[in-house]
């Protein structure tokens, strides 16, 4: 009798059961969605037939949907983490931040370390107003490394609401240095460069913005990672496919491409992510057919002869490598990266103050592009410029990442060039420790002999 009450008590306070209408659907959608719909209709009380629908209206951006099914779990299964985290990353795609940053605040308090929930939870409070509260999620956030790049945009977006803007531009400017594709950090850098009347570099960080659009700075994320395979449409074979070469398994991105092209030809980007995909296979034919079929579709044709560039360059093809580049520059002047690869190119032609150009052109489109002011540094420094190489390579002292050591290896070389050789020993001694801390033996044992020969 007492378990027969708590259930008619629990079925009294459950939300009802939500159907989505699903005919007007694309047939891909209407199939996956109507069969989940039915399981779980007839089982309403099941947390794994409920929870698989919520998800899969989820993979197809129904979010208001999705939300009502959460909500029905959060019933079924209130001690679970899962429900109320998916439903506070449903809220925010439905513009609810109060209520995702509650949502977030619920889900923490099941799995207080879980990383993705504790950026949602502050981007969301920042969102909904509660610009203190975020800060504080931010600034602790810093000490993740896979967290630091949103949370140095999530700080750049305080410091701007604030109107400190200097700071904002700090922030903003550590996060593009550590991701250098973070779209939205670009936009606010634009409007803080612009308040502080620096209107070239606003409008150049206006244009990557443009550039990189939503791109963003992945965490992993296993609970969401659990949503996107329920959807099985080209775009989702894409999505699937970007991520699978993210993790280093080329063939599966390879075939979860030629996948979403076998349902739809015509997707430009499946043809542009393939060409460097069969790049890095060594596969020269393949690349080149998907190159031609990118070009076709007209689409985004600054990265697809960059692209090309770094297939051409693959394989030695320097003067043809050199000319995608420039196509790439004719459809895009602020490419950072074909800048760069064509200061590379044109380098090894022995043409250095023409690559140090580029490399500077690189760094007025993207300022915190440190591999385009290490090959700077370099080229001034073979130009007999040591001064002005040290005022290029001091900029990338940070992050002690795994590119520092030979960034500072090249900073000492500059400094003991200029004359200042104890500043150079200090330098190369702290670039050793550094090589050595990542395992870099060969670079060690370089910076080691260039040690021996200054002491």
């Amino acid at each position: 009798m007492h378990s027969t009450l708590l259930a008619l008590l629990l079925q009294a306070t459950l939300p009802p059961f939500p159907a989505v209408a699903v005919d007007a659907f694309p047939p891909a959608a209407r199939r996956e969605i109507s069969t989940v719909q039915r399981e779980a209709s007839a089982r309403p009380d099941d947390v794994e037939a409920v929870g698989r629908y919520a998800k899969t209206l989820h993979a197809w951006d129904l979010w208001q949907p999705a939300h009502d099914v959460y909500t029905r779990l959060q019933h079924l299964d209130p001690k679970s983490f899962e429900w109320q985290y998916l439903d506070g990353v449903a809220l925010q795609r439905l513009a609810r931040h109060a209520d995702a940053a509650n949502a977030f605040r619920e889900a923490l308090a099941r799995s207080p370390e879980y990383l993705p929930a504790r950026v949602k939870h502050a981007e969301a409070l920042f969102d909904a107003g509660r610009i203190d509260e975020s800060e504080a999620l931010f600034a602790a956030l810093v000490k993740e490394p896979a967290a630091e790049p949103a949370a140095e945009a999530g700080l750049g977006r305080v410091a701007a609401a604030r109107g400190r803007h200097e700071l904002a531009v700090k922030h903003l400017e550590r996060a593009v240095a550590l991701f250098p594709e973070l779209g939205a950090a670009h936009y606010t850098l634009a409007r803080s460069y612009r308040a502080l009347g620096r209107t070239d570099d606003a409008r150049r960080a206006l244009a990557l913005h443009e550039q990189y659009g939503p791109r963003w700075p992945a965490i992993e994320d296993d609970v969401l990672a659990r949503v996107a395979p329920l959807r099985d449409d080209p775009r989702a074979r894409i999505r699937s496919g970007v991520k699978l070469a993210e993790e280093g398994d080329l063939a599966g991105a390879i075939a979860a491409h030629e996948a979403a092209l076998a349902q739809d030809p015509s997707l430009a980007d499946a043809h542009g992510n393939l060409i460097s995909l069969y790049g890095r296979t060594d596969n020269w034919a393949k690349a080149e057919k998907h190159y031609r079929a990118a070009l076709a579709s007209g689409v985004n044709l600054s990265d697809v002869h960059y692209d090309h560039g770094v297939l051409l360059a693959m394989q030695e093809q320097w003067d043809a490598a050199a000319d995608a580049y420039r196509r790439a520059l004719e459809a895009n002047p602020l490419h950072a990266h074909a800048r760069n690869n064509l200061g590379q190119v044109l380098e090894r032609q022995t043409k250095f103050a023409d690559a140090a150009d580029e490399y500077r052109r690189a760094l007025e489109a993207q300022p915190g592009f440190r591999l385009a002011r290490f090959n700077l540094g370099r080229m001034l420094i073979g130009l007999g410029k040591p001064t002005e190489a040290v005022a290029e390579l001091e900029k990338i002292r940070e992050p002690r990442d795994a590119e520092a050591p030979r960034y500072l290896f090249a900073l000492s070389v500059a400094h003991v060039r200029a004359g200042n050789r104890a500043e150079g020993i200090k330098w190369a001694e702290d670039a050793k420790q550094l090589a050595i801390g990542f395992g870099q033996r060969e670079l060690a044992a370089a910076i080691d002999r260039d040690l021996a020969s200054l002491k």
